[in-house]
Formats: C-alpha cells, sequence, structure tokens
C-alpha cells in the first residue's frame, strides 16, 4: 500500500543534488554527528519508550586455546533513543498519518505497509548548517521557537544559501545536555517552530535535523499544530533528532557533504544512525 500520491521530501535529492554536495569535500575532513547510545543517555518518555538495553548471548570460553571462538549480543529498545531518523509514520494527526492514509489502513503487527523506515534510501546531499545559537544564546534557551527570521538571519550571517534538496540541521546547543544532565535535556527544549520549518520545506528542503530529542520546542504548545504534524504527516519531510552539531558549529561549517544511512528495519517507524558531515 502506498501513500496517496504525496511527494515524500527525499525525492527532492537526485543525482545532481550527489554529485554537486562531493564538490564540497575539500579538506576531507569528517565531523561524526552522531551520539553514544548506551544505557547512560536519555532514553526517552518514561513508560512510552523501551530503555536501550546490552547483554552478551554468547562468550569466549577457557580450554579452547587455538581454536575459533565468538563473542556476540543482543541490543534492544526505541529506535527514537539516541541520534535517529523518524520515519514518516511516526506521527499522526489524530489517526491520520503521511499520505492521507489512516492508522488503521497501514498499521500491522509486523510493521507499516508503506513507508516504513526500511524503504529510506541512503541519504547523500548537501548539508547547511544553520546556527541559531551562535546568533541568540548558547545555548538557546528551554521553550526558545527558533522562526523565520533566525533562519533568515543565520543563512545571512553565515553567507549560506537554501537550496532544493539540502539537508537542513538547526543547532540549538541544547544537545551539550545528552548524558551529562538527562532530566533537563528531556524536560523541556527550544526548537524549530511550525512556521520555520515549513519555510524550509518551501524553498526545498529534503530532510530536516536538530541537535535536540524533539526538533520542535517542548513541551508542545499547542498538541493539534505540532512541527512533526506539518513535516512527516502533511509534507512527507523526515526528521533528524539528537544529532551532534557541536564540532561543525565551533568550526564555523555552514554547508558540507551530508551521509545519513537509516538500517533497513521493515516497517519500523524510525532507526538510528550516524549521520556525517565531510568538507
Amino acid at each position: 500500500m502506498d501513500a496517496k500520491g504525496v511527494t515524500r521530501a527525499l525525492e527532492r535529492v537526485g543525482a545532481e543534488h550527489v554529485l554537486a554536495a562531493t564538490n564540497l569535500v575539500r579538506t576531507g575532513r569528517v565531523y561524526d554527528l552522531g551520539l553514544d547510545l548506551n544505557s547512560s543517555v536519555p532514553q526517552g518518555p518514561s513508560g512510552e519508550f523501551d530503555p536501550f538495553s546490552f547483554r552478551w548471548v554468547h562468550l569466549p570460553e577457557p580450554g579452547h586455546e587455538g581454536l575459533y571462538q565468538y563473542a556476540a549480543e543482543s541490543v534492544g529498545g526505541t529506535p527514537h533513543i539516541g541520534t535517529h531518523i523518524d520515519g514518516l509514520m511516526h506521527a499522526t494527526s489524530g489517526m491520520t498519518m503521511f499520505g492521507g492514509c489512516d492508522f488503521t489502513e497501514v498499521f500491522s503487527a509486523d510493521g507499516f505497509k508503506s513507508d516504513g523506515i526500511g524503504s529510506v534510501a541512503p541519504i547523500v546531499t548537501r548539508a547547511v548548517v544553520l546556527d541559531i545559537a551562535a546568533r541568540v544564546a548558547d545555548p538557546l534557551p528551554d521553550g526558545y521557537e527558533v522562526g523565520v527570521r533566525d533562519l533568515e538571519g543565520a543563512a545571512r550571517d553565515q553567507k549560506v544559501q537554501l537550496r532544493p534538496g539540502d539537508a537542513v540541521l538547526v543547532r540549538t546547543g541544547k544537545v551539550r545536555e545528552y548524558g551529562v544532565d538527562n532530566e533537563a535535556y528531556q524536560r523541556a527544549q527550544p526548537g524549530v517552530g511550525v512556521d520555520a520549518a515549513i519555510w524550509l520545506f518551501d524553498r526545498g528542503m529534503a530532510v530536516l535535523g536538530t541537535d535536540t530529542t524533539g526538533t520542535e520546542p517542548l513541551p508542545f504548545t499547542d498538541p493539534g499544530r505540532t512541527t512533526h504534524q506539518a513535516m512527516l504527516v502533511e509534507r512527507g519531510v523526515h526528521l533528524i533528532e539528537n544529532l551532534n552539531l557541536e564540532e561543525v558549529g565551533r568550526d564555523e561549517v555552514s554547508e558540507a557533504m551530508f551521509v545519513c544511512l537509516p538500517l533497513r528495519l521493515t516497517g519500523a517507524s524510525g532507526s538510528w544512525v550516524r549521520p556525517i558531515a565531510i568538507v
């Protein structure tokens, strides 16, 4: 089953965008935009997300000197913990999902019948890093809504232009609490407001990433009008959350080649990722 004639924003990225992104590589410097994932990091809403788990299922044993042995582990947890990408079926507006589908039409116990995260192709395109924290306050205060003027001002100050097919990465500075003060990191956050996200989409944005756990200001000011609904449900824009944008911010990187590889988790609503930016 497919969405009802709605274009996914990642379809804006073509071979020409991949080639153009490679032209941004000048030094070969690779920025790791992913964060550690273990039982000590923020685990998501209590009682709503399964926390990250790790256990050994097989280990080498003494008494077999010179023979092949191995170690293997089992890991688990909700894939919206840590650095991850939201699938288009992660959010609903009521019971309505991306493409106008009703939740009951696309849901199954084995995973979503359409637009599961496993169907998302590798993402390779130009990234634009808009450092709002550098302009306003570093970090932005909890509840701060990044607006259109913030985005316009950052692009102007950084002398960078938005282009169709871009991955737009918004830095708030909030991520410095990740794994340090998990309660504060999850309690509230700044983020990209609905109008600002739509403004980016209207300029051709293909995917939106932030250094926060929930993209938009939290707690929600209006649960009936959220950035998640505007992007995932209404416009088919994937959201990448819990990015580490501190190094690119420190080095004043405004554009880079961006690579993000969702796991092929059939029917899942999201995936852990380890994105990189290359300059």
